[in-house]
């Protein structure tokens, strides 16, 4: 198919092709245009002009939605999550919440599964506001921002005049469709072009491994947070020729990480450069020796302010005009290298966040009298809190211990914030670290933090004879692989897990030499926080091999053998 459909006509323009995957197989143009009739007839109370929100992990379930919105007129509201605290909020913005809310605030009934007759679709004016979505300001409230068709489409196009091809790999993502990158990239190019999209996300690079194998051709959509710790030990030559591109956003990507996921999947890792009011703006390539510069998508025009941030103009950005609140260096060419930001925003695993708003909301909670928020950067990027107490505060404190008043705490922040966002870090401090001056910087706040990173499993017991090994093992939650791996549900990575092997065969079998390749690996189970696993070791000296397997009382968690050359 040559050129894109439009966003705004496309129920009319789409040809008779699949449109997704899903689960079951491949989903049909009639099946899911029926199921958009159905959201449409259902929505029947919906008036031209008001404001909805729409929330769905499954991104086909979350389009119906929004097309048979767009079709009775409606703006889409398309908020990052669907916790307590953000509906809250726009209960008093939107008319009504479809997809996966609760029943008390879902605005229609959601479970009328008969066939409907299809409405005389109608073709929408380009300069609609098509979707309002939600950014972090710097003064910590959420702020909407606006998109029209035509800026939708204009990035659509940018898109497809850089990277025209591959319209027949399939969409595999780790990313999620309720922001804008996601909803650009997962799911609006793919069905502009006519290219399948998985409708459900991968969590783990196994489960992206497995689908691989499934299609002929396929494409990565991910984020920093994901490409950071893909699971080299899995065979991703098996899938080599499959891959045709990887794209990453939301989060520059460290230039080994881009380099070791490009080598593994012998595929380019282009990672998009942009914000919610611009949408994508630019993108790069890493190369092997030195970082690679940024350089604007075709129709994106960029200047240097005298502040040495970026003012960029383009028909996709809001306003036609923005100023981004990072401070770059410009060459002559126009590409140029990102220096920090100016602003309190933060990226956290790829989510931006208002480290304003984390202190605003900690400070309305009755146990903290003051709050200070920061960005931690070691092995992952996590948020600190640093807090004095009120006297209740302290009276939980005391009598119950640190981690009691943390969970007490987190608990309440969830409301508003996704668990990756949540601090991580917590300080409790009688007095907060002010300088001569009267200001609390960033440095003494840091200083707070410094304490020694949990790498390794309590040993519960263990036995060693000449060639083999058993370990009993407590897996800690407070394992630095935990953090990040993944938010809302932890779990330890296969490559820790192969460490581990390595470390113990080399202390109780003396095994030497250096760590060549893995050969059978199988990751049956995943190892949540807190389990007991048993390690078993068997040295093979003749070959040089080590053999491992973990095992609990669920059966089989992992097991391979480790060579050494």
């Amino acid at each position: 198919m040559k050129g894109l459909i439009p966003l705004c006509d496309w129920l009319n323009q789409a040809p008779a092709h699949p449109v997704a995957i899903s689960h079951d197989g491949p989903v049909g143009h009639d099946a899911f245009t029926q199921q958009v009739a159905r959201c449409y007839w259902q929505l029947s109370s919906a008036k031209p002009g008001q404001r909805w929100a729409v929330y769905h992990a499954d991104t086909l379930v979350f389009l119906a939605w929004v097309l048979a919105l767009w079709q009775r007129g409606c703006t889409v509201c398309v908020p990052g999550d669907n916790r307590p605290g953000t509906n809250e909020r726009l209960s008093n913005r939107v008319s009504g919440f479809v997809g996966d809310y609760p029943v008390e605030l879902s605005s229609v009934d959601q479970t009328a599964s008969e066939t409907v007759s299809i409405p005389e679709w109608r073709a929408l004016d380009t300069g609609f506001p098509a979707l309002e979505i939600y950014t972090s300001g710097s003064t910590g409230e959420p702020k909407p921002v606006q998109k029209t068709f035509a800026q939708l489409q204009s990035e659509l196009e940018a898109l497809e005049a850089l990277w025209p091809d591959h319209h027949d790999a399939v969409v595999v993502t780790t990313v999620t469709h309720q922001h804008l990158y996601g909803l650009t990239f997962r799911l609006f190019w793919p069905l502009c072009r006519g290219q399948l999209f998985e409708s459900s996300q991968c969590q783990f690079s196994e489960e992206i491994f497995q689908r691989a194998h499934q299609y002929a051709h396929f494409s990565l959509v991910s984020t920093p947070s994901h490409l950071s710790r893909f699971n080299p030990v899995l065979d991703w030559d098996e899938v080599e020729p499959r891959c045709v591109a990887v794209v990453s956003s939301a989060a520059p990507l460290m230039r080994e990480d881009s380099l070791a996921v490009a080598a593994l999947l012998h595929a380019p890792v282009r990672e998009i450069y942009g914000s919610s009011e611009t949408g994508a703006l630019a993108w790069r390539i890493q190369g092997d020796r030195e970082e690679s510069p940024w350089q604007l998508l075709p129709g994106v025009k960029g200047e240097l302010t005298a502040d040495a941030t970026l003012k960029v103009s383009a028909p996709q950005v809001t306003g036609g005009c923005q100023t981004l609140s990072d401070r770059v260096v410009m060459a002559a060419d126009g590409r140029f290298r990102l220096l920090g930001r100016t602003d309190r925003i933060a990226k956290i695993e790829g989510k931006r966040v208002s480290l304003v708003e984390i202190e605003q909301q900690a400070e309305q909670q009755p146990l903290i009298k003051l709050a200070r928020s920061l960005v931690l950067n070691g092995r992952r990027t996590e948020v600190g809190l640093v807090a004095e107490l009120t006297d209740e505060g302290n009276k939980i404190l005391q009598s119950h211990g640190k981690r009691a008043l943390v969970q007490q705490l987190k608990a309440a922040l969830s409301r508003c914030f996704e668990p990756v966002v949540l601090p991580r870090r917590w300080r409790f401090v009688s007095h907060m670290p002010y300088n001569a001056q009267g200001k609390i910087t960033v440095e003494s706040l840091k200083t707070l933090f410094q304490a020694d990173s949990t790498k390794w499993p309590n040993i519960l017991s263990q036995t060693a004879e000449a060639a083999s090994a058993e370990l009993m093992l407590h897996v800690p939650a407070s394992l630095i692989y935990f953090d990040g791996h993944f938010a809302g549900n932890p779990i330890l990575p296969g490559i820790t897990q192969v460490h581990w092997a390595a470390h113990y065969g080399r202390e109780l079998l003396g095994v030497e030499g250096v760590f060549c390749r893995l050969e059978a690996a199988k990751f049956q189970q995943v190892i949540f926080p807190e389990s007991q696993v048993r390690l078993e070791l068997e040295y093979q000296a003749e070959k040089n091999k080590l053999v491992f397997r973990y095992v609990s009382d669920k059966g089989g968690h992992s097991s391979g053998r480790i060579c050494f050359s």
